[in-house]
């Protein structure tokens, strides 16, 4: 038996055959949509994140290329934004803001509260992979300070009570 070498196929070939179906259609039709490909990158890693429920480390190569971006500058986009998770998925990401209204008006007992109902601290996922706290500068609510949200939902932080009934409805 004869065997020939495998021809190599070109890197960005590889690696965006890591995005398949739905998730590398959806990528598509946003490079597409804009004047040029980089300006999708947010939308793009909305997708992703929406896909797996974080932003894996091997995604981003993959969307760099898909973009014709260089890889540093997807990287910075992830790093910047909070509201991008690079660590530990979780099912419901509760994202608690703490720029500095929310500080004042309460948020260190809003996020006492969190850990006692979850019994985890920020940036932990509950054992039952359910819930993820997830500290993040603002939610553009300063007026109803403090706030969170869970995945997309937005909460005012009223008291334990409310905060012990708000999370029932996601378990």
């Amino acid at each position: 038996m004869i065997s020939l070498p495998l021809k190599k196929m070109p890197m960005a070939v590889k690696c965006i055959s890591m995005f398949e179906g739905a998730l590398l259609d959806k990528l598509k039709s946003h490079a597409r949509y804009f004047p040029r490909k980089e300006q999708a990158v947010l939308l793009c890693l909305h997708e992703i994140q929406d896909h797996y429920g974080y932003i894996p480390q091997e995604s981003l190569k993959p969307l760099a290329d898909l973009l014709d971006m260089p890889l540093n500058h997807v990287e910075q986009v992830v790093a910047f934004y909070d509201m991008f998770d690079r660590e530990t998925p979780a099912k419901y990401r509760i994202r608690v803001c703490v720029s500095v209204v929310c500080h004042f008006l309460g948020k260190k007992r809003l996020i006492d509260a969190l850990e006692k109902a979850l019994k985890i601290r920020p940036g932990e996922v509950t054992p039952d992979g359910k819930f993820k706290i997830v500290p993040v500068q603002c939610l553009g609510a300063c007026s109803c300070a403090p706030v969170f949200m869970v995945n997309e939902d937005t909460y005012v932080f009223e008291s334990e009570e409310k905060l012990n009934e708000i999370l029932s409805r996601y378990t």
